[in-house]
């Protein structure tokens, strides 16, 4: 009896480290008005860029991973092509392209609060560009697992607030055109 409580103990506290995993990203509403408000033409996505490249997971607590597939910078660049694809303005074969660096993203998960923190920036194959710095506020919890959970869930709504503040600054329009 004492075994097999002491297996069942282990065993859960060693499943209980899972990763918390992101939902897939949903575009936004406004995001894609504001994009329509701007009169760009269509324009290509190439691949994002990361300070980190690959970068998939950033460790919550103790509790385990907040992860993504297949990283935050795919994510980040498949979130804007949905947004540029519902406002009509995506063009794979487009010459006019952007182009994507994560410079930064990093999370708090505290008590009370938590947010997500990104920096990116944004360039076109003229060379101009623009750096975004997005901070997306949440919830927190005492409680590990919660908070972490939280924060996957926050996710998504952090990356589309990263989205609204890269396509609102007024260089948007100018590096798009």
């Amino acid at each position: 009896m004492k075994t097999t409580l002491s297996i069942t103990l282990i065993s859960t506290a060693i499943l209980s480290g899972c990763a918390y995993n992101v939902s897939p990203y949903g575009a936004s509403v406004m995001n894609v008005e504001s994009i329509k408000s701007l009169g760009i033409k269509p324009v290509a996505v190439e691949s994002f860029s990361s300070t980190n490249p690959g970068q998939s997971s950033i460790t919550c607590r103790a509790a385990g991973p907040v992860s993504v597939s297949p990283s935050f910078e795919n994510y980040i660049e498949k979130a804007l092509i949905d947004e540029l694809k519902l406002a009509g303005v995506y063009d794979p074969n487009s010459n006019f392209k952007l182009k994507g660096k994560l410079e930064e993203i990093d999370f708090s998960s505290g008590i009370t609060d938590g947010k997500w923190l990104f920096t990116v920036t944004i360039s076109n194959n003229k060379n101009e560009s623009l750096t975004a710095k997005s901070i997306y506020g949440f919830s927190g919890s005492f409680v590990a697992d919660k908070a972490c959970q939280e924060t996957a869930q926050a996710f998504s709504p952090a990356v589309q607030k990263l989205v609204e503040d890269i396509v609102r600054d007024p260089k948007f329009k100018q590096i798009a055109n």
